[in-house]
Parts: C-alpha cells; structure tokens; sequence
C-alpha cells in the first residue's frame, strides 16, 4: 500500500504536495481543480517502472507537459512515494531538472527498502550511482536506475509494488465495442483489453461477483460471458423477462451498466493490484446505484488500495470524512489536504452530510499545518 504520496510541480501540482493515503481515499474538488493529475502521478510512476523514464515522458507528449507552466526558468519535477508491503517497507523519490521547457535529466534518484530487520538503500544523484555493494548498473541522466536493478531481491518488493497500479477511466463505448484479443495485462485505462482481461481469467475469480453486482443494479441480468464473433470477443449479458431469457450483446446495454461492469471487472483482476484508482466512478450511474458502486469500491480496498476522484454530492454523502483529500486550484495550480476540521466536526455531529456541506459552502482545505507534519 502507498501511504503517502508527495510531488511536486507535476502539471498543475504545486510545490510540495504531500498527501497520506488510507485502503479508500477520495479525491474531491470541482472540475478543473486538478484531481486527474493527482492520480496520474501514480500512472507516471507506474509508466516509468514498466516503460522507463523516456517511454513515460512520451506517453505524455514531452516533459513540457507534465512539467508546471513557468515563464522563466523550467520548475523541477519531483514524486515520491512511501510504500508498504509484505514483510517490509520502502521509499522511492526522483527528480527531473532541466535548463530548458523542453529538457529534462535525472537530477536525483533515492530508494529504500526495509525487510527482515535489514535496510537497502540506493542513491544516484547527476549519473552517479551509490549503492549496495554486487551492484553496478549503468545509470545516465536521461533514464532510471531502479528498473535496472529491480531483479536483485533486496529492491525487487519496490519495484512491485510500483509497477501494480493502474488507474482508470471507464469508457462505455470502448467496452460496447468488439475487441481484438489483447494479451496485454492489466486492464487498459479505458477498458479496450475488457473482453480479454475477463476470458483469460478463470470464470470463478469474477463472474460470481460482476453478476452479483449487476443484478443488484439492473434488477434481470442473470450471466456474463465472453463470446467470439469473427475473430473478436463480444460481452454478452443474459436478461431474464419472466419465463424468457435472452442474451444481449455489449452494444444493447446501458452506458451505466457498461461503466458499473467496468469499474467490477479491474477491481476483480487477478492477481489483485497494489492500487486501483476509479476516475469519477458516478459518471453515467445513476444516483440510486451508486451505494452499491461504493461499497464494491470498499469490499476491494480489502485486497487493492483504491483511491477515486469525484465531485457528486450523492456519492460524497456515501463516504467518510477521514477518507477525503479536498483538491483545489488557485492561481493555476494544484494543492491537496485533507478537509477542515471544522466541516469534520460538523459532519460527525449529524449537522451536515458530507453532499449537502460540499452543495452549500463547498469542502475547504484544513488549514496550513507545521514544516514535516504529516497530512
């Protein structure tokens, strides 16, 4: 689990944004506040862990674009992250410098891995590598170092750890699409492997509980399948009407029921990620569904942290206080904190539900805290 989280000057982040994470956390602010980028800070990690530092960079259209607009000199990208995992704990932290907008080096790069009463430390700062000893990769300024060297056991539950997260945001129309069958795993961000995530798992790990949620949802869905039509997989849904059963290709289902089996179907792959994150989950769901989207999300952050973005009032009022970060936007950029504690102690005394403080004065930040205290 990654407990906390700090950047800094990624998009619209402003300096020195940390952040503590629970197993559910919520990101809340208004449109525009910056509540994507706060997430993909953890696909950028996870990107520069599977395709390294250039293939993350250009996922992103250049530096330029995940570095914070300045008009003189270019800011300094920084994300870190602490992490915990089986048998042990550990810390990583970048970042990247540049003389101009479009440029960027390895300015410094730090990990630490604590395991069995042993700590493991690995630090290259302008090329230079410092680390344990057995260990000497080549390290430049334009790349890495813990890709390299994740295989070596003593930073390999880090590198983990980093690389099982996905964040999503479901596209309804991708998954009403017949897909070509995509070995690529995990599930992509907008679901275009969906029909192959779910035939390549065995039926047991998530048809029981996507057809539970379903029928809970839309009252007559009785199954799932993956069916195979000129050499794509289809989604197939069998509705019941009385006596009468019919399958129903993807292309016939409602957007919310499309979005709802999404948003199931990554928090049900095997094996479980370390992360899920849930772009704005009541997009296209009804209101009366999302309970039950929320508590799918809760079951899951059992064996997945999961982190969500949202601005709906009806969804916030399905949460708890302790699980909220408020994001907002001043002055082109980005800070989060948890909430005020004022509206904490409002909400906890019955005064006002998290939805109806949000609707009538909008949720505030708590106020500035001490140098090194944590959020």
């Amino acid at each position: 689990m990654i407990r906390k989280l700090s950047v800094s000057n990624y998009r619209s982040l402003d300096e020195q944004v940390t952040t503590s994470l629970g197993p559910f956390t919520a990101f809340v602010g208004r449109n525009g506040s910056g509540k994507s980028n706060v997430v993909d800070a953890f696909n950028f990690l996870r990107d520069a862990m599977h395709l390294g530092l250039g293939g993350a960079i250009t996922h992103r259209n250049g530096v330029a674009a995940i570095r914070r607009w300045s008009n003189g000199r270019p800011f300094n990208v920084r994300i870190g992250v602490e992490v915990d995992f089986d048998g042990g704990s550990g810390a990583y932290e970048f970042e990247l410098a540049g003389d101009k907008q479009a440029e960027y080096r390895v300015k410094r790069e730090e990990a630490s891995v604590s395991r069995g009463g042993e700590r493991h430390q690995l630090r290259v700062e302008a090329g230079r590598w410092t680390g344990p000893a057995g260990l000497l990769p080549q390290v430049d300024e334009a790349s890495l170092a813990l890709p390299a060297v994740g295989g070596d056991e003593r930073f390999r539950p880090l590198l983990e750890a980093l690389k099982s997260v996905a964040v999503y945001s479901v596209f309804p129309d991708t998954l009403r699409q017949p897909q070509k069958y995509n070995p690529e795993r995990p599930m992509l961000r907008h679901g275009e492997n969906w029909a192959s995530v779910l035939q390549d798992q065995p039926e047991h790990s998530w048809k029981p509980e996507l057809v539970a949620v379903l029928r809970k949802r839309a009252g007559d869905i009785e199954d799932v399948r993956i069916a195979k039509a000129a050499g794509y997989l289809v989604a197939e849904f069998l509705h019941t009407s009385g006596s009468r059963k019919k399958w129903f290709g993807a292309d016939q289902e409602s957007d919310g029921t499309l979005r709802v089996a999404g948003i199931v179907s990554a928090l049900l792959q095997q094996p479980p990620l370390a992360l899920v994150g849930v772009e704005e989950p009541e997009l296209t769901v009804h209101p009366g569904a999302l309970p039950l989207v929320v508590d799918f999300l809760r079951q899951a952050s059992r064996t997945s942290q999961v982190v969500i973005t949202t601005h709906s009032p009806e969804l916030l009022d399905l949460l708890e206080v302790e699980e909220i970060r408020v994001v907002e936007r001043r002055d082109g950029t980005t800070t989060v904190r948890p909430m005020d504690a004022g509206q904490k102690q409002s909400v906890r005394a019955g005064l006002l539900k998290l939805g109806e403080l949000m609707v009538a004065e909008g949720l505030r930040q708590e106020m500035d805290v001490p140098e090194g205290a944590s959020h």
